[in-house]
């Protein structure tokens, strides 16, 4: 009999082996589902675009006899057709006017705006900060009748400020509410700095809050740049002439009433996407930074 008393008892090298692979395999198979999850998502929020895609390289008849397959070839003359049969490059220029000057101005005014709520310190500032951040919880479809009666009387409609001036003044809130948040979280020490160097209040706002902003303003210049691109209602009730219709609305030229082109739409929807996909790599970098930054922090 081997003796008990004094000694530690040891298991078996084949049992310890495998109690350790047992941990490993324990550790790794959460990740291992989470990854998988994850995954699933991105290809259920990706499949529509794939379609999407693949519908635009098929045919008609194609698409009808099977909504679901692969094309059996790569037909492009879709894109030819739209880009160059039908006034797709006007509706294209349209929006991309609008939406690059209503995010600009965006930008401009939200950055002004935030700065003020976050650094300048007036008598009812928090009130009027409040106050104007209740226009957020204001539908802009709401508004659709009575902005149109007073375009209308301003003799706006059918130009280009008829819809950059609602877009603007719908988005003013929640990107002043964003940038503001950031720029709170800015030490003030740098402010006291400047100020003893005799910088002015312009020159705070312009050489150090938006440098040291670029993150949050990444992350409005997406969102609203996508809003304005997307916009449909008020492109619609707005606009009626046909060389300054925008995307959204100028896509409805390929619905028909007894036939609808959808390789051709679909095609249209892949072009109308690109300046979108464009936008998001060209400030992916500054929207992860401003996301791990805190950028929604109030």
């Amino acid at each position: 009999m081997a003796k008990q008393s004094g000694l530690t008892l040891k298991a078996p090298p084949q049992r310890a082996g495998k109690a350790h692979l047992f941990a490993r395999l324990k550790g790794f198979l959460p990740h291992v589902v989470l990854n998988f999850f994850l995954l699933s998502l991105l290809l259920l929020a990706f499949y529509p675009l794939i379609w999407m895609g693949f519908t635009s390289l098929r045919t008609n008849p194609e698409l009808y006899a099977n909504p679901w397959g692969l094309p059996t070839r790569l037909n492009f003359e879709n894109y030819a057709k739209v880009w160059q049969t039908s006034p797709i490059p006007t509706y294209f220029l349209n929006s991309l006017i609008v939406s690059s000057i209503s995010t600009f101005l965006i930008l401009l005014l939200s950055s002004m705006a935030a700065y003020a709520f976050s650094r300048l310190k007036f008598p009812g500032s928090n009130a009027l900060f409040y106050a104007f951040l209740g226009f957020y919880f204001i539908p802009p479809h709401i508004a659709l009748i009575p902005l149109f009666f007073v375009l209308k009387a301003l003799h706006l409609k059918n130009t280009y400020f008829v819809l950059i001036g609602p877009y603007v003044a719908f988005a003013l809130p929640f990107s002043t509410l964003l940038i503001r948040g950031f720029m709170v979280s800015i030490p003030g020490e740098l402010i006291d700095a400047a100020l003893i160097d005799g910088c002015s209040k312009f020159g705070i706002f312009y050489r150090i809050m938006l440098p040291l902003s670029k993150p949050v303003l990444a992350v409005v210049t997406v969102f609203q740049f996508v809003s304005c691109w997307n916009e449909y209602l008020f492109a619609l009730a707005f606009i009626h002439k046909r060389k300054l219709m925008t995307l959204p609305v100028g896509l409805m030229d390929f619905v028909g009433e007894f036939h609808t082109d959808w390789v051709a739409m679909a095609a249209g929807l892949t072009i109308a996407t690109v300046p979108i996909i464009v936008v998001y790599v060209l400030f992916q970098r500054q929207i992860m930074q401003g996301m791990t930054a805190g950028a929604l922090k109030g």
